[in-house]
């Protein structure tokens, strides 16, 4: 079994891999059966496997860039062609509904569709013009708010018992900057940035020049209920899903 998973940037890239070698059993790969590399600087392509499954994880480039990323990779041609048995999309929220966050992933996608929140199976031919069944399924990020992966991370952190502390004290410090020292904080995503961004290098201030994966790895994102509850998605993975069929 094969599995595709696509996401928006590395940072996700990097949580979502350590939550499914941590909590759900995957392990890391060198390479990846259906050949998928990166071709720029932006992509991430991360390969997992998990008694016989294999699932490849790919950062797209950023927000936006799933529809360039399907085409460069020629994703539809594989869905019909190799052995693919699911596709899961994570995308952010931001400032869209989750009606129109679906539309635009679906307008990437030709032979197939996903809907937030749920699985579902799609019914295809394949090169051999046999019938095959894919399964699909968008986890739009926060759960159900406006915003994007690093107020999930806020979220996550303040669950973890010795994390709690620290991040409600950079909530504030981030809170205090907005009212004139930095305007531009008032927009809730590049605010849940900085906070981010402020709790890792304050908690590890040797590596604050490091990448954000590097931070991931040393926090135990087991801990949050939160995060638990948002990922739950990810067990069906290798595994039998819960599906409505289309």
């Amino acid at each position: 079994m094969t599995e595709l998973v696509l996401v928006e940037g590395v940072s996700d890239v990097q949580l979502i891999s350590y939550y499914l070698q941590n909590v759900y059993g995957w392990k890391h790969e060198k390479s990846n059966i259906l050949g998928i590399f990166q071709l720029d600087e932006h992509e991430h392509i991360e390969n997992l496997s998990k008694n016989e499954n294999q699932l490849i994880l790919c950062g797209v480039g950023g927000n936006g860039k799933f529809a360039y990323f399907v085409e460069q990779h020629r994703v539809n041609d594989m869905i019909v062609e190799k052995d693919i048995s699911s596709l899961m999309v994570v995308t952010d929220r931001d400032e869209s509904s989750d009606v129109k966050v679906t539309r635009v992933i679906n307008n990437s996608l030709e032979k197939i569709s996903v809907k937030a929140g749920q699985w579902m199976n799609n019914s295809i031919e394949d090169s051999f013009k046999q019938q095959k069944i894919i399964s699909t399924y968008l986890l739009i990020i926060p759960g159900n708010e406006k915003g994007a992966l690093e107020k999930a991370i806020i979220d996550a952190l303040n669950d973890i018992p010795e994390e709690t502390d620290l991040i409600q004290k950079v909530v504030q410090f981030i809170d205090s900057l907005k009212r004139e020292l930095v305007p531009e904080l008032n927009q809730t995503n590049k605010a849940n940035k900085a906070t981010v961004g402020t709790f890792f290098s304050v908690r590890a201030p040797k590596n604050a020049m490091r990448s954000l994966g590097i931070f991931i790895s040393k926090i135990d994102w087991s801990k949050s209920e939160s995060l638990k509850m948002l990922f739950l998605p990810f067990q069906y993975l290798g595994e039998g899903k819960p599906i409505e069929t289309k």
